[in-house]
């Protein structure tokens, strides 16, 4: 079998999202919740170590705690960073998920992710969500119920036992 290909950069900062808002919002720890994306990532693509997902969620989850006289509570400016990274490419536009001969979802031949990068992409994106100059998700919003996630749907779904994650 041939190696795996790399996790694209775009699923990556989704699932770094996810483990914030997961995090804020479920009974686990930041380590259980990057241990489930991490396993789910690595399924698919190129071993992605549970560091390079717990190290920038608690990096961002720290930036959020310094910040003074939020707009928008921590679930929600995660949620709004996961919409915004799945529906858009920065500054080309909008994303296109689907294509003649495959996804966006396949993996990449080098590693293009990189965590000090997520965290100052989120860092910006908050910058931005507070001066009203990216887009938010629609009231109700959930990543779970977009359809043709392909393999980010399956990492995004997939429940693990609970000693798979301690």
């Amino acid at each position: 079998m041939p190696d795996k290909l790399f996790c694209p950069e775009f699923v990556y900062e989704i699932c770094v999202g996810q483990t914030v808002g997961d995090f804020v919002t479920k009974e686990m720890t930041l380590e259980m919740v990057a241990k489930k994306f991490s396993l789910g990532l690595s399924d698919h693509y190129h071993t992605v170590a549970m560091d390079e997902l717990s190290l920038p969620a608690e990096e961002i989850l720290r930036f959020m705690s310094d910040q003074k006289n939020p707009k928008f509570e921590a679930n929600d400016k995660a949620n709004f960073f996961v919409f915004y990274k799945l529906k858009f490419n920065g500054l080309k536009g909008k994303r296109k998920l689907k294509g003649l001969f495959g996804n966006a979802f396949d993996g990449v031949k080098e590693k293009q992710y990189n965590p000090e990068k997520t965290v100052m992409e989120f860092k910006a994106f908050v910058f931005a969500l507070r001066a009203g100059n990216v887009p938010r998700a629609p009231a109700g919003w959930d990543i779970n119920n977009e359809p043709d996630l392909m393999q980010l749907g399956e990492i995004l779904k997939k429940e693990r036992p609970i000693d798979d994650l301690l």
